[in-house]
């Protein structure tokens, strides 16, 4: 595994772990998930409460997956490859999955709110399509690395270095709408000017 893979691999398990950590915590946090569903043009409101628990058992499972690849990477066990290129897969499928609802979304103004990361505050909107669609990237370079790239064992100091640099990514992921908010704060309106009427 490259250095370059090791720190995806880092930053999608971060994302993903407080992903389903944000909805594992407490059931409120499961139903405050569900409802952040809702709106989103993909399912029938009957299978919203599965779908959403399917969603949190597949992104705790990722967070396992992704876990035991860069470990097993680090350490050079055998069948690491195969491992990681299984969870990358299932990984884009869903990212694909979540991507697609965001799209619609935000393209039909539904209104629906990011549950990303816990509580649904802001509405879905492009910035959230381009998140995921760096993680969809992330998820391809992994994949190809996985499949094609040279089997060695990364150095233990370079691989702490790429790991850092994946958990700083992550960090910048999970809290994008701060930092878009922080920097490209959503101007008011100034006030009124008061009317003057003749008299």
């Amino acid at each position: 595994m490259s250095y370059l893979s090791v720190g995806l691999v880092a930053t999608l398990w971060c994302v993903f772990a407080a992903s389903a950590w944000s909805k594992l915590r407490s059931r409120a946090a499961q139903r405050a998930f569900a409802d952040s569903l809702r709106p989103l043009p993909l399912l029938p409101g009957r299978l919203v409460g599965p779908a959403a628990a399917a969603v949190t058992g597949a992104e705790a499972a990722i967070v396992l997956g992704l876990g035991w690849s860069l470990v097993a990477a680090l350490a050079g066990w055998p069948g690491a490859r195969a491992v990681a290129t299984l969870v990358l897969l299932v990984t884009s499928l869903l990212l694909a999955v979540l991507t697609t609802g965001v799209v619609l979304a935000v393209r039909r103004r539904t209104g629906a709110r990011c549950a990303c990361f816990g509580a649904a505050e802001r509405p879905l909107g492009r910035r959230h399509v381009v998140r995921n669609g760096l993680l969809l990237a992330g998820v391809a370079v992994g994949l190809v690395d996985a499949i094609v790239g040279s089997a060695h064992r990364p150095a233990p100091a370079g691989a702490a270095v790429a790991v850092l640099a994946g958990v700083l990514g992550a960090a910048v992921l999970i809290r994008l709408d701060d930092l878009v908010e922080l920097f490209l704060p959503i101007g008011t309106a100034p006030p009124a000017a008061p009317t003057h009427h003749e008299t």
